[in-house]
């Protein structure tokens, strides 16, 4: 029994001892036995997103120029767009997404079609567009990018160029005004410049290798083909076109979150179309017979932007 006693109180001695050995060199060993999850002096992740957002002026001067069945029509506006437009640049990946809508507020036009009596002036109508772009900017220096960004056009060219009467199925007449709507796909290359971080320059110009445009074309009147003939629907118009399109601002920042730009732009659309009409039989209106006519359409606009932007 004292053997056992005098063997338990040794052992006890030692641990202690033990204990009191790692306790003191606790403080000095190389590495801790529990790591933290993070560096303690790890800094802040900062954010790569930068964002713009604004406003701008854009005084449009336009037109159309179509042909249906041999037969002219035209229109030249003056407009006068408000825009509201967005941008966001990733510099960790040096892409950037951006994106605008603008809608005439005034328009100023000048038609004339074959049934139009000679050069009519109208304020009536809608004009309006929209678009969003996907860039990549692999050139980016502290100072100058270059890189290429593919997007979508939206435009509505429907300028007041008269409405042709049209008698209906249930023998009741009608009419429409014209009603343009095109999509298109755009393919284009970028280029930015900042100057000492006060003054900035930025050109995009695109391809655009398709559009497709659709509509209503209610100033084709089929009694200048034929006054025989009795207008039986509002004119369907469709097309193929193609183009391009070009920007170019130059910009002052007065502060760093805010830039006042101005510059120019325009696009050109041109390509084969097919309108689809109808004649119809004015003792029976039930009864029609459908026409379709091959032809032309050029759409264009150009002119000065004033721009006011905010980043953050």
């Amino acid at each position: 029994m004292s053997r056992l006693l005098t063997g338990l109180a040794v052992g006890l001695l030692s641990a202690a001892a033990s204990g009191q050995a790692v306790a003191a060199d606790w403080g000095v060993q190389q590495e801790p036995m529990f790591k933290p999850a993070y560096p303690v002096d790890m800094m802040p992740y900062e954010d790569s997103l930068d964002f713009e957002a604004g406003l701008r002026y854009f005084y449009g001067m336009g037109g159309q120029r179509a042909t249906i069945s041999g037969q002219n029509y035209t229109a030249d506006d003056a407009s006068h767009f408000v825009e509201v437009h967005g941008k966001i640049d990733d510099s960790s990946t040096n892409t950037y997404v951006q994106g605008n809508l603008g809608y005439a507020a005034m328009i100023d036009n000048t038609y004339q079609t074959p049934t139009s009596g000679g050069a009519q002036t109208s304020t009536a109508g809608a004009i309006a567009y929209g678009g969003a772009d996907f860039g990549y900017l692999p050139v980016n220096t502290e100072g100058l990018a270059f890189g290429g960004f593919v997007g979508y056009q939206y435009l509505n060219e429907s300028a007041y160029m008269g409405r042709s009467q049209f008698l209906m199925a249930s023998g009741g007449g009608n009419s429409e005004p014209n009603s343009l709507e095109v999509h298109g796909l755009r393919l284009g290359a970028t280029a930015r410049a900042d100057i000492n971080d006060v003054f900035d320059v930025r050109v995009d110009a695109a391809a655009i290798p398709y559009a497709s445009l659709s509509g209503t074309y209610g100033a084709f009147d089929l009694a200048s083909l034929d006054p025989s003939l009795t207008q039986g629907n509002a004119p369907q118009i469709s097309g193929h076109l193609y183009g391009g399109a070009l920007e170019a601002m130059v910009g002052f920042k007065p502060h760093e979150n805010f830039a006042i730009r101005a510059g120019v732009r325009g696009y050109y659309l041109t390509g084969p179309t097919e309108t689809y009409f109808e004649a119809r039989d004015t003792g029976d209106p039930t009864q029609s017979q459908g026409f379709t006519s091959q032809g032309t359409m050029e759409l264009f606009r150009w002119g000065p932007v004033i721009e006011l932007t905010g980043t953050f």
